[in-house]
């Protein structure tokens, strides 16, 4: 998942402008017009990983957020209008920024030690920082002024990005009734899903 986002989410700021300008706007008005879709995506990070804290659900907030940056970059790649293409930009902002956010925060929500979070958050990494190695290679300048190829394949690795959180989160579903069934039901509170070890009575995973 991690890979898949950073995929689109690379290709985003490097290339904006680019895409922008080639909407028609001038190279100064294609830089000014990146910054309402980057504010509406900070303000959507900060309420969405809210939500996600309080819910303790982070897979349905990631299909969703996913299935919205997936519905920007199609909007980007197969209209010609401004004002579609545009609004495009502002969902694709607003759904992968805080889907990564959320990526990051689901890893380390089920991970049982310190060790293993340590770990696991190395290991996203590892994998997940190539994704810019291709999302910044998909807008070579032959697809000008549109770019309809990138922007399909970060749609495609967007929606990539919905399924692998939904198979994730049912996984984890069957999980937590395996632990159940061993252990006994929890309460669901916070402290009920610490627990030292990934399957220790007090452990459960965050969905």
């Amino acid at each position: 998942m991690y890979f898949s986002g950073n995929v689109s989410y690379s290709s985003l700021p490097v290339f904006l402008p680019t895409i922008l300008k080639a909407m028609g706007f001038t190279a100064i008005n294609s830089q000014g017009l990146t910054a309402p879709p980057y504010f509406i995506a900070f303000l959507l990070v900060i309420l969405i990983m809210r939500i996600s804290d309080k819910t303790q659900q982070r897979g349905i907030l990631i299909i969703i957020l996913s299935l919205i940056a997936f519905t920007g970059y199609a909007m980007l790649a197969s209209t010609k209008v401004v004002a579609v293409r545009y609004t495009g930009v502002f969902l694709a902002a607003a759904g992968v920024f805080p889907a990564l956010g959320n990526v990051l925060v689901w890893t380390l929500n089920n991970q049982g030690s310190d060790t293993r979070r340590g770990m696991g958050i190395v290991i996203l990494n590892y994998i997940g920082q190539c994704g810019p190695i291709l999302g910044t290679r998909l807008f070579p300048e032959g697809d000008r002024p549109y770019y309809s190829k990138g922007l399909w394949i970060c749609a495609a690795f967007m929606l990539f990005n919905a399924f692998l959180a939904a198979t994730l989160r049912c996984l984890l579903f069957w999980e937590n009734r395996k632990l159940d069934e061993k252990y006994g039901k929890r309460d669901g509170s916070v402290e009920t899903r610490v627990g030292e070890e990934n399957d220790g009575p007090r452990f459960r995973y965050v969905l």
